[in-house]
């Protein structure tokens, strides 16, 4: 009889036993990383010890946030001279340093006076050493780039541009024999225009040293073939034992770079390379920049292609317009 009545009392506490809430259960960091967390005076999930967001460590709400925004651009003191371009050929800064995304506009002269020194192996020259001759190359040129990426820690910055280039001549190319005249005036077979596009990537590896990459096409080769007259098409022809007429295809693809020092933040060194892609006799272009180390913005330039090398003096002055 007693388990009788004892199994009829079971039978009636039950449902209002089920209704008594369960002690709250203790959860893990782990577990309670992988719940949804709510925001604080939310309601609290159920049976649970952690109820809010402010119940976690603070750690987890804030990591999470942190690793949703975005890095900030790197900061770094503007110099007193364009780091927009090294000599002729542009980085991915705007002004002089500027680390923003925008607009940037830069007007450059670069004269090249004539070759101080220089060498070839032609079989058909008469001299194999050439100095002191005269270029008269003139370039003057627009860059307008927008930088579309600003530097960070580890990223660089990026830039898209165009040039356009006007080349003149105070005097003609040099034969490959023979003497020739000089004039001060600029005629149709003196001058060119040319123009490219580009894309430049720069980062500083020190607030004082940066390094810069890109890739041009267009016709910025062409003016590297100006420089010198064993790069002319007759004379290209001969070395390749070809006849006068023959084509001569410049490609317009060229690879570009270089590094700048900056000692003080006025004076800047550089150093940039142009390397067309697949051109004829490999030419290689190096203007090195210590304006303002010898005065009146002087430069050297190296060029060497197969067959031969010459050493150059230049001009070269920058001036920056956009952004002032």
């Amino acid at each position: 009889m007693k388990f009788i009545l004892s199994i009829l009392t079971l039978l009636i506490t039950a449902p209002l036993l089920a209704q008594t809430p369960a002690p709250a259960r203790a959860v893990s960091t782990a577990a309670a990383q992988a719940l949804p967390l709510s925001a604080p005076g939310s309601a609290s999930l159920p049976g649970l010890a952690v109820t809010t967001a402010a119940a976690v460590s603070p750690g987890v709400y804030l990591s999470t946030a942190a690793a949703q925004r975005p890095s900030k651009p790197a900061v770094y003191a503007t110099g007193g001279v364009p780091l927009s371009g090294i000599v002729l050929m542009p980085t991915a800064y705007r002004g002089h340093g500027t680390n923003a995304i925008g607009l940037g506009l830069d007007f450059n002269a670069a004269y090249y006076i004539g070759r101080l020194y220089g060498k070839n192996s032609y079989a058909w020259t008469v001299e194999k050493k050439n100095y002191l001759d005269r270029i008269g190359l003139w370039l003057l040129s627009a860059d307008s780039k927008m930088q579309i990426q600003t530097e960070g820690k580890w990223r660089p910055a990026m830039a898209a541009g165009v040039q356009g280039i006007f080349q003149f001549r105070d005097a003609p190319q040099p034969p490959i024999n023979g003497t020739f005249s000089l004039t001060v005036k600029a005629t149709g077979k003196t001058t060119a225009s040319y123009a490219n596009a580009y894309v430049a990537l720069t980062k500083r590896l020190h607030p004082k040293f940066l390094v810069n990459a890109g890739y041009s096409d267009g016709d910025m080769p062409k003016i590297i073939y100006n420089l010198s007259e064993f790069l002319s098409k007759e004379s290209i022809n001969q070395t390749n034992n070809h006849s006068a007429g023959y084509p001569v295809q410049i490609p317009t693809g060229m690879l570009f770079g270089g590094f700048m020092w900056l000692p003080r933040t006025d004076s800047p060194i550089g150093l940039e390379f142009m390397v067309p892609q697949g051109a004829p006799q490999s030419p290689k272009l190096f203007n090195l920049h210590l304006g303002t180390l010898l005065k009146l913005n002087f430069e050297m330039s190296y060029l060497t292609f197969k067959g031969g090398w010459d050493l150059m003096g230049m001009f070269q002055f920058r001036y920056n317009y956009l952004p002032k």
